[in-house]
């Protein structure tokens, strides 16, 4: 890489880039006990105020200060020891210039509302998830960057994402799917720099279900960059998935260790306090008439896995008094379902368990290129289960089978349909599973 003079280039710019550098955060204070200058031999000159600051310098940061000043200059790094030089004043010119920034955000604040938030139902279960977010809508790439939040499906991951999106103007949500096929088409068409620009056009990107990016080098990558150019310029960026960071297996190492910088906090499913109040609001809602408390503190010993689920009793709630019918029996029969049964969420892992335990294979030879008979109906059960009580798409679905095409997972389902012994096994998973999950779920 070609130097330059370093007299053409802002100091500032080679300070934030060494602040960008430090892998520990705490280590900033020392940078805030120096000042730069530049040397006649366009060497950097490091001026202290001590040796103690000296010593502390050297040992710490010096290399990083170094390295980064190598990029921009071939000239040497030097201490200028100057017991007249004092931290403070320098310190003060920062915080003037933060107080500059901070009334700049202030007369930006129309940039943000904080109102869609109030939608949202806080608890113990999302709670850091939540003040995270809000944190990010009022001062993106100040903090929690990447903010990274995982959970099974249903807690309220894109909800809270999409909040953060109506929260915020220069935002932008784009869930896994289109931004693979973004990506892709870009690629192909000879436009990648259109769909580049257009993410990192705004303040805070949100992605959804990363976790299908498994597999995929080329979105990876591109994940990586885009991770890369939000921290630097600060910006922020939000990653929503299934899985915590540790446990995609696949992504490239120096990606997780981006994540893994940031915030990483999970949301779990509701718990009592939320249930509380959404059955509070909903009650009130239908002037009291939806609910008895005894009814109530039945649906409250419940272990509700999901806001799906709860929605879904919601729903069956509703129109059940609609029609007359009344709620007493029905709360009876849920709990009693509970008790005796749990709501079987239909995880990819659960389906995949399922086909396994039918055809008695392993797990791994249905996800494997094999192709004898037990596994190839295994896997055709499994993909068309998927299709048909999970909304996951095709490219998903593939994604989840060992990484296949659109193409494979279409011909998988057109040979369940033409087999009448697959058709049986699809018809005792209905009856023996789908029962559960329909009458806890109104699904």
């Amino acid at each position: 890489m070609e130097t330059q003079n370093i007299k053409f280039i802002d100091l500032g710019i080679i300070r934030e880039d060494i602040l960008n550098s430090l892998p520990n955060k705490t280590d900033r204070y020392w940078l805030d006990q120096v000042d730069f200058k530049v040397g006649e031999n366009y060497e950097l000159n490091i001026i202290v105020g001590s040796e103690f600051v000296k010593n502390s310098i050297e040992k710490k940061v010096y290399n990083i200060i170094k390295n980064v000043f190598q990029k921009y200059s071939a000239g040497d790094c030097v201490f200028i020891l100057d017991k007249n030089f004092s931290a403070n004043s320098f310190i003060v010119e920062k915080v003037n210039e933060r107080k500059s920034t901070e009334k700049t955000k202030i007369e930006q604040i129309d940039l943000y509302d904080l109102s869609p938030f109030d939608g949202l139902y806080v608890g113990s279960c999302n709670n850091l998830a939540v003040t995270a977010a809000k944190n990010i809508v009022i001062a993106p790439g100040s903090r929690f960057n990447p903010l990274f939040v995982y959970g099974k499906p249903g807690v309220g991951k894109t909800y809270l994402l999409k909040t953060i999106e109506r929260s915020y103007k220069s935002s932008v949500y784009i869930d896994s799917e289109s931004f693979l096929e973004s990506f892709v088409s870009g690629i192909k068409n000879g436009d990648i720099d259109s769909f580049k620009n257009k993410i990192r056009s705004v303040d805070i990107l949100l992605i959804d279900d990363i976790q299908f990016f498994l597999g995929k080098k080329g979105v990876s990558e591109e994940l990586f960059h885009t991770i890369n150019y939000f921290l630097n310029n600060s910006k922020s960026i939000v990653l929503a998935s299934d899985q915590k960071p540790q446990d995609l297996i696949g992504f490239p190492e120096r990606l997780v260790s981006r994540i893994l910088n940031g915030l990483v906090t999970d949301i779990e499913k509701p718990d009592k306090h939320i249930l509380s109040e959404v059955l509070k609001k909903t009650n009130l809602e239908h002037d009291s008439m939806l609910l008895t408390k005894k009814e109530t503190n039945m649906l409250l010993s419940l272990d509700f896995q999901s806001f799906r689920e709860v929605n879904g009793v919601i729903n069956n709630l509703i129109i059940n008094k609609q029609t007359g019918v009344g709620n007493s029996k029905y709360v009876a029969e849920l709990v009693s379902l509970y008790t005796e049964n749990k709501v079987l969420e239909l995880t990819p892992e659960f389906v995949l368990g399922y086909a396994a335990g039918v055809y008695q294979v392993d797990e791994k030879l249905i996800l494997s290129k094999n192709r004898s008979e037990q596994v190839s109906n295994a896997r055709h059960l499994f993909i068309y289960l998927m299709r048909k009580h999970t909304g996951y798409s095709l490219n998903q679905i593939g994604l989840f089978a060992g990484n296949r095409s659109h193409s494979t997972v279409l011909s998988s389902i057109k040979k369940v349909e033409g087999s009448p012994s697959l058709k049986r096994e699809i018809n005792i998973f209905n009856n023996k599973i789908l029962y559960v999950n329909s009458a806890l779920t109104g699904v």
